[in-house]
């Protein structure tokens, strides 16, 4: 059974500290962890000096705030925007292969899109991609059970399909009727599933679409712009 607290925290020791020993060390502490009643983190900048508090004015943190991911102290407000918006995706060594994406194109860089199966912003997106990625890109699709039940029912039939074209053909068009002969139980791993939610948690991914560019850049719902646009906008970070 996946355990997200803990393993969010183990993460972030590990990337802080570099050493396996500090997985451990979370499970040893785990009675000394306390959950603070906050949903986000505010960055402000009153006066020329910078604070982080809680989104509900109660706390407010004093001294140094270090973002483990980029491996930096936020320091004003700019640092803020960027550990908002970008994950170091060259840093964190999430391995999104590991989640059986449904690929759209053949290209090294990667664009993420975390996806519903019953989406039509995101079957937008993967029609777009399918036309105009720029040369040398790939959309990796991981599809989520998160809209509805029949969206949960739909991923697991994709993941679980025998016939991987016919999947790829599902997943791509947002085809939710079609049916899609399925693997034995035992041949399926469900557990990609859960590490597909895992990893978005992790990443803040709490609704779809949710993409992440190869420089890390991340964009919550249908770029405005269009996919291209948004891949190819600027890159001055």
């Amino acid at each position: 059974m996946f355990k997200p607290t803990r393993i969010i925290f183990a993460m972030a020791l590990l990337a802080l500290t570099g050493s396996a020993v500090a997985a451990s060390q979370v499970d040893k502490k785990a009675d000394k962890v306390v959950m603070l009643p906050a949903s986000a983190m505010l960055a402000i900048e009153k006066n020329g000096k910078f604070a982080i508090i809680s989104d509900t004015g109660r706390f407010i943190i004093q001294g140094t705030v270090y973002d483990v991911w980029a491996k930096k102290e936020l320091k004003t407000i700019e640092d803020a925007r960027i550990a908002a918006h970008y994950i170091p995706v060259d840093k964190t060594n999430l391995g999104f292969k590991d989640l059986a994406p449904l690929t759209i194109g053949s290209g090294e860089k990667a664009i993420t899109m975390f996806s519903d199966p019953a989406c039509g912003f995101c079957k937008e997106i993967i029609q777009e991609a399918r036309s105009s990625l720029p040369e040398g890109y790939r959309l990796d699709v991981l599809m989520l059970p998160l809209l509805s039940q029949e969206s949960a029912v739909r991923t697991k039939e994709l993941l679980c399909a025998k016939d991987k074209v016919a999947a790829w053909k599902a997943g791509a068009s947002g085809d939710m009727k079609t049916p899609l002969e399925q693997l034995p139980t035992a041949q399926c791993d469900l557990d990609v599933i859960s590490k597909r939610r895992m990893t978005a948690q992790f990443l803040g991914a709490r609704n779809v679409p949710f993409l992440i560019r190869d420089d890390g850049l991340t964009r919550e719902g249908k770029p405005e712009e269009g996919l291209r646009a948004w891949v190819e906008s600027d890159r001055t970070l």
